[in-house]
């Protein structure tokens, strides 16, 4: 059994447990009662392109900077590599740290350049992985399997397609 067929198969007996919900297994309720966002709750349709085929997930790996260099790069290059050679990766890349960051507004036609990122947070953009799956599912157990899940969070958002023609 390879390592990424190990990982996925302790994944799928991954509980998940979400911020609020009872540890006890208390009892059923609702999505907001488990303190989720109503459109996570058990209602969630996966996103789909047109004809119902699988889409495009973007993992946002996010770290604080007491953790920007926790995970080593070869870490995180043999799980890329995994998911390559499984066919489920279109794309990964580390950024540099937000000091590089240069952000840029244009308003009424006039461009304007800020040194660092928009909004000062806690946690930086530190990469992201770029994976086709056939559900937000699926995309969560290759979220949980990215190296840098355990020293920050990630970020799983489904990859729209931009609507052109006429309206």
């Amino acid at each position: 059994m390879s390592g990424l067929e190990h990982l996925e198969d302790g994944l799928r007996n991954l509980k998940l447990h979400r911020r609020g919900a009872p540890l006890d297994g208390g009892r059923p309720r609702g999505a907001r009662g488990h303190g989720l966002p109503r459109r996570l709750g058990h209602r969630h349709r996966p996103a789909r392109n047109p004809g119902g085929h699988a889409v495009k997930y973007l993992c946002l790996v996010y770290l604080d900077a007491d953790h920007w260099s926790a995970c080593p790069d070869q870490v995180c290059a043999d799980y890329a590599q995994q998911l390559a050679d499984s066919g489920r990766m279109l794309a990964a890349e580390p950024l540099h740290g937000t000091h590089t960051a240069t952000t840029v507004r244009v308003r009424n036609g006039e461009l304007t350049l800020f040194d660092g990122p928009f909004a000062e947070t806690k946690e930086m953009l530190a990469g992201f992985y770029l994976v086709d799956a056939p559900d937000l599912n699926a995309a969560i157990q290759i979220a949980a399997g990215i190296p840098p899940a355990r020293h920050g969070s990630i970020e799983v958002r489904p990859v729209r397609q931009l609507q052109t023609g006429p309206v």
